[in-house]
């Protein structure tokens, strides 16, 4: 096997896991610390192995990151070194000083959850009145002059908040909404009323075909995130799917400072410990991340294997096949597989 010579251009960091919500479809099951996170000495430490792997954007997530205390000096380590830093937050911490502690350290954008109006975004989050914080929370980082986008979990009961959604989010000054489909993992395991049908997917789907020109023809955008797909007019994205980037241009770090191709990746996809081997070594380690960078057809799951689609695909976003069919390669929240298995007829639904 030829060595692997691709870069980590895009890093997920948790963090620490701790997190003062207690959401239903939490894919982390987020609420406590891990029992030994990095100190801050550790992160300062892995800070200085980033330029060495060519990153060009660090992602700061949770938990809830905001509830680190020393988010700030990781940051500036990391800016330092000329990354750009972007940090998602649930909003519930978010006020005027910290926004103005984000922007002065130099963090180019935030991403904030809105997983609906406001009954079903604090019911799926356990916290009411949080709805109403969040919107706060958006108008604190607004006010900075930071670039914001909203995320939204689309799970079976806030699906038809969409149009509701988009009518809303240009009003309070959103100018980039993200759409991410659920996974199945986590917290969301327990829940399997929130779990999106293969109709629904379908209709996720239109809702961004059809209202994501309505956006750019008000000035802002509307797109879906990576697990939301592929190869039908549903599939929007602005660059053609060629299979999952974990562990090819991207990974995460979990706050106990161990390696996997995705963050939403249950932990036992681990593919080494900071605190045994550099992060270079374990990147280009021959046989790390073997899942994506070792891909033969016969690896590919039965709603992949006889698909015309599959080399190019490999099977789809590795998060969701794992969290839906328990392995790699077979991803069935899939566009065409979909509308292949039942002869959907793909439009109209949102008009």
């Amino acid at each position: 096997m030829d060595q692997f010579d691709g870069f980590p251009v895009v890093i997920g960091w948790e963090l620490t896991l701790t997190c003062d919500l207690h959401c239903r479809h939490c894919a982390s099951s987020a609420r406590l610390a891990r029992p030994n996170e990095l100190t801050s000495r550790e992160a300062f430490e892995l800070c200085d192995q980033v330029p060495d792997l060519l990153v060009q954007e660090v992602d700061f997530t949770g938990g809830e990151p905001l509830l680190r205390h020393d988010w700030e000096s990781i940051a500036s380590r990391l800016i330092h070194y000329g990354i750009d830093v972007q940090i998602l937050t649930n909003g519930s911490s978010m006020n005027p000083l910290i926004a103005r502690r984000i922007r002065d350290s130099g963090i180019v954008a935030v991403g904030i959850s809105l997983d609906g109006l406001a009954p079903s975004h604090d019911r799926l989050r356990a916290c009411p009145g949080l709805f109403r914080r969040v919107l706060q929370a958006v108008e604190c980082v607004l006010k900075e002059g930071l670039h914001l986008t909203v995320i939204t979990t689309v799970h079976s009961g806030n699906l038809g908040e969409l149009p509701s959604l988009f009518d809303l989010l240009p009003k309070i000054g959103i100018r980039n909404w993200q759409i991410q489909p659920i996974f199945p993992l986590g917290r969301s395991r327990n829940g399997p009323d929130l779990l999106l049908s293969e109709a629904d997917y379908l209709k996720l789907g239109d809702f961004i075909l059809n209202h994501q020109p309505r956006a750019k023809q008000a000035g802002w955008d509307l797109g879906p995130a990576d697990p939301c797909g592929y190869f039908t007019e549903l599939d929007t994205r602005n660059t053609a799917w060629r299979g999952c980037p974990a562990g090819l241009a991207t990974c995460g770090i979990t706050s106990d400072g161990r390696i996997k191709g995705c963050l939403s990746m249950p932990d036992q996809y681990i593919e080494g410990d900071l605190r045994r081997k550099s992060f270079w070594d374990i990147w280009f380690d021959p046989e790390a991340f073997s899942y994506r960078r070792r891909f033969a057809p016969d690896q590919l799951g039965p709603s992949c294997r006889l698909c015309e689609k599959a080399q190019i695909c490999q099977g789809g976003c590795s998060a969701m096949s794992i969290g839906s069919t328990g392995r790699f390669h077979n991803d069935p929240y899939c566009f065409y597989g979909i509308s292949k298995r039942n002869q959907s007829n793909l439009s109209g639904k949102w008009n």
